[in-house]
């Protein structure tokens, strides 16, 4: 089987943390009891213990971002890159692959860190937000699909799944993340655990790779 797109994850993934915590982080300095509510809902949600959308919608209210929030963590985001991923994803580059990033994260957020790995803003699906002319915190987007889930937004955007289409691999973290293998939207999936390791992910059996050398190898294997 040779793939022919790498489907990222991006938080604790590409990156090494949350990327929704740090953006709402600055905001909730000094309030370390709403920050830990922030950390337990991220926990619940990758684990499949609460569905996604409920997750989102929970962390927000406790800490509504500003549009200036996601653009600092734009400008700021690199330095939380994982150690090895811009390497990694320059030799997929290199060998032809698309790789795409599929987050439940926020795309304003994520499009400048995609770009300096060179990926392009029309290979990252992630959450859209409506802001208000101040850039205030105006609601999560009623038509955006991958607010309910990265399964619901990844089928409105490839379409129907019958070959022929590209062949996919998908890494990531968390459960939200082997549901697109579990739907067929990705034929591969290799559990990304250097940042966190979920029992729920790794009781899937998928192959497990726990830092980029590792995970560059279990690539090889799809040539």
């Amino acid at each position: 089987m040779t793939v022919t797109q790498v489907i990222f994850d991006f938080d604790s993934t590409i990156i090494r943390c949350e990327s929704l915590e740090e953006i709402l982080r600055p905001r909730l300095e000094g309030d370390s009891a709403k920050m830990a509510q922030i950390e337990e809902i991220t926990r619940l949600g990758m684990e499949g213990a609460i569905d996604f959308k409920e997750s989102l919608s929970r962390r927000l209210a406790l800490a509504q971002p500003n549009l200036s929030d996601l653009e600092r963590f734009g400008r700021e985001g690199t330095p939380w890159l994982t150690s090895g991923m811009e390497a990694l994803i320059a030799s997929l580059h290199r060998r032809g692959l698309e790789v795409w990033i599929v987050s439940g994260g926020l795309r304003e957020a994520i499009v400048p860190v995609a770009a300096h790995l060179g990926i392009p803003a029309e290979r990252v699906l992630a959450v859209r937000l409506q802001w208000r002319t101040d850039g205030s915190f105006a609601g999560i987007d009623p038509g955006d699909r991958f607010s309910v889930s990265k399964v619901d937004g990844c089928r409105a955007f490839f379409g129907p799944t019958d070959r022929p289409r590209p062949i996919r691999i998908g890494v990531g973290d968390g459960m939200t993340d082997f549901a697109l293998f579990d739907a067929g939207l990705v034929d591969c999936f290799i559990a990304y655990t250097e940042h966190v390791r979920r029992p729920a992910v790794v009781a899937t059996g998928q192959p497990e790779a726990s830092d980029t050398n590792e995970l560059a190898r279990l690539l090889e294997e799809y040539r």
